[in-house]
């Protein structure tokens, strides 16, 4: 092929999981959205992990999801996994964490999540920083993989992605009508 096609632009996800009486849930919000702009959120009644992260973070752990109104180019997804590990910087006491910050990316095609964790089906994206593809779209709607995270297996997780990817189709043909019209 002589020529690329530009990739497609999509949502910037955020997994915030956080100890309840350090941090308060709107007030993550106003912080999201201070750096993302106005976004979806679902606080998920399903948390596999919180007995694992609870070594660390201690107990009475919340999460909640915010995903971006506005669509990204994908090279985002590396700098907004590199700025919420200093939110977690941030946030940490005694070299602990007392907020998890997951980043993720949603396309039409996949939902990606980036980890600092290099594993087979991992992809590098720079900076140490690895894209691990958590849900593929097929038959309409976002699927599992043998390695998705138990926390994104919950059929409601997966729901709630697959209308935010109607919303990003939605969005994007509304954009092309638009950027048609304007070439006339």
């Amino acid at each position: 092929m002589l020529h690329t096609s530009p990739a497609s632009q999509g949502l910037i996800f955020s997994s915030f999981l956080f100890r309840d009486d350090l941090h308060d849930a709107r007030e993550l919000e106003l912080f999201w959205e201070e750096n993302f702009g106005k976004s979806f959120s679902l606080k998920p009644l399903e948390n596999p992990l919180n007995n694992y992260y609870s070594k660390e973070m201690g107990a009475s752990l919340s999460r909640l999801f915010f995903v971006t109104t506005t669509s990204y180019p994908r090279e985002y997804l590396l700098s907004a996994k590199l700025l919420s590990l200093e939110w977690e910087r941030r946030w940490a006491v005694d070299e602990k964490r007392m907020v998890n910050v997951d980043i993720g990316f949603l396309s039409l095609e996949s939902f990606l999540l980036a980890t600092t964790k290099n594993y087979s089906h991992r992809v590098y994206l720079g900076q140490n920083i690895f894209a691990d593809l958590t849900y593929q779209f097929v038959q309409g709607e976002f699927q599992t993989l043998p390695w998705t995270y138990p926390d994104y297996v919950d059929p409601k997780k997966i729901e709630f992605f697959t209308w935010l990817r109607s919303y990003l189709l939605q969005k994007n043909t509304t954009a092309e009508k638009d950027a048609s019209l304007i070439k006339k």
